[in-house]
């Protein structure tokens, strides 16, 4: 039977001293996949602690994908298990730059293409030695013994007869219909079932609202910095831009006039790429100043589903009461980036022109997806799974910004409250985000997006050319002190 030695001096919980015994000894062989391990009773006993410290400890092992339950039989080692700690501490051979991740410097960077810059922000190509802070997910929800038995039971007890059916393009009628009570739990609003289009993510979403309620000449309000994909898709389309400054309480919109805009577009929990959470008088302020002018507001909604610490801000959604607000979601972020259904609850007035739209883009996407993700939020699993994924990625933040510290030296969190996404500034003596995340990419640490992250804000606002943002979701903790340490080789490395 395994026995962790327990160090009760230690400045570290018991709990963490059997997360990282057990994780070490799984990673090694010592406990191998498949093998049973001791109910929580006989473990408590034998190592001396409560039950209540090893049925935690062991749900942290189970969310990082080291052990699995499984019903009316117990607690066994995962069959595949994360990769050996061994491997997070090999030496990372030096990389040559390529033509995406090359070295830049401020004032001779050559002209990217959107698929350059695209690559850059959701690059996560499996590179032997990469190490990677993307915005996925090493535990996605596909990994979960709730989603593996949603998928069971739809297939092998009910044979799913009604998947050989044709549905509404809109989205399938159980998710949707289940979406909106969640919704209505969610915000505090009421969302009839009818309101509500499954989409395939929210650049589905802003190519449905530019396509069916604008039109070429006509002004559309990004904040800036934003999200390249979004920029480029109104531009495409032949709308003027209005920069919304972005600064430490989100976008500012102090004497600004939307009169001769008609469509604002923000994204108040977790701002991309800056992190930035739009305070709660300026969303006041804003949904004011929109119901003035009759402008509709597009709210994207897509990591606030795993805010790790802090009271939440009421949505746009529940503070207009659902006028004159589009409030679009999405599930990857939380769930995993192969999880692409998200959802639009569109205002009442404006749903014919978005339905008519949807009608002529798409028939409707794969139902299979559909009817699990329906199935996994109305039985109650979402809702647990959350729970899971966020104690873990607490710890691993904490974890990660406690090794940055050891190596990087002082430096200033911006934010990092929803996960799995952090951003903060570069430490004194290094001034210039894109020359660093450049030097980061030839130590082979992929950095996700397009530097520097260029704001239209104003003087007083945080100095954006110093920020750094990026993901943890896809780090798993034995690899975290190597993340941390190519972060304090990118700061001393000569930037050329």
């Amino acid at each position: 039977m395994f026995l962790p030695f327990l160090d009760r001096q230690s400045g570290e919980s018991l709990q963490k001293q059997i997360v990282r015994q057990m994780a070490a000894a799984i990673s090694s062989g010592t406990l191998r996949p498949g093998e049973s391990l001791a109910g929580i009773r006989e473990c408590a006993t034998n190592w001396g602690v409560s039950r209540n410290t090893v049925m935690l400890a062991l749900e942290h092992l189970e969310a990082e994908g080291y052990v699995q339950k499984r019903p009316s039989r117990g607690t066994y080692v995962h069959q595949t298990p994360p990769h050996p700690s061994e491997a997070a501490a090999q030496t990372v051979a030096l990389a040559e730059p390529d033509d995406i991740t090359g070295a830049d410097t401020v004032g001779s960077r050559p002209e990217r293409t959107f698929a350059d810059q695209n690559h850059n922000y959701f690059s996560s190509i499996d590179v032997p030695g990469r190490v990677n802070l993307g915005f996925g997910s090493d535990q996605p929800v596909y990994r979960s013994l709730e989603w593996k038995r949603t998928i069971q039971k739809l297939f092998q007890y009910e044979n799913w007869k009604s998947g050989g059916q044709f549905q509404s393009n809109a989205g399938l009628p159980f998710l949707r219909n289940t979406l909106a009570r969640w919704l209505t739990a969610r915000h505090g609003t009421a969302v009839d079932e009818r309101q509500v289009i499954i989409i395939s993510g929210l650049q589905q979403a802003h190519s449905l609202i530019a396509q069916s309620l604008l039109s070429p000449g006509m002004k559309v309000a990004l904040e800036a910095p934003c999200y390249i994909g979004k920029r480029l898709l109104y531009e495409k389309m032949g709308m003027g831009i209005v920069n919304l400054p972005v600064n430490g309480k989100g976008v500012g919109i102090a004497g600004m006039e939307l009169a001769d805009v008609q469509l604002v577009c923000v994204n108040p929990g977790c701002q991309v790429p800056t992190n930035a959470t739009l305070s709660l008088p300026r969303r006041r302020q804003l949904l004011a100043l929109a119901a003035r002018n009759r402008t509709p507001v597009f709210e994207e909604s897509m990591f606030d589903l795993l805010t790790l610490e802090g009271k939440s801000v009421p949505s746009l959604l529940s503070l207009s009461g659902g006028k004159n607000v589009i409030h679009a979601g999405l599930f990857a972020p939380a769930l995993g980036g192969g999880m692409m259904l998200g959802y639009m609850v569109v205002p009442w007035p404006l749903l014919p022109a978005v339905l008519d739209t949807k009608l002529i883009t798409d028939n409707g996407l794969p139902w299979l997806e559909q009817e699990a993700l329906a199935r996994f939020i109305d039985g109650g699993d979402l809702d647990e799974f959350l729970k899971r994924r966020r104690m873990t990625l607490m710890r691993r933040r904490d974890h990660l910004v406690d090794a940055m510290q050891r190596h990087l030296g002082e430096f200033r969190i911006f934010n990092a409250r929803q996960a799995p996404r952090m951003s903060w500034f570069l430490p004194a003596g290094v001034s210039d985000s894109a020359a660093y995340v450049s030097a980061a990419r030839r130590l082979n640490l992929q950095i996700p997006g397009d530097y520097p992250l260029r704001s239209a804000s104003d003087p007083a606002s945080a100095d954006f050319r110093r920020l750094v943002s990026h993901g943890y979701g896809e780090l798993a903790e034995s690899g975290i002190e190597q993340a941390a340490q190519l972060m304090a080789q990118a700061a001393t490395a000569p930037f050329s």
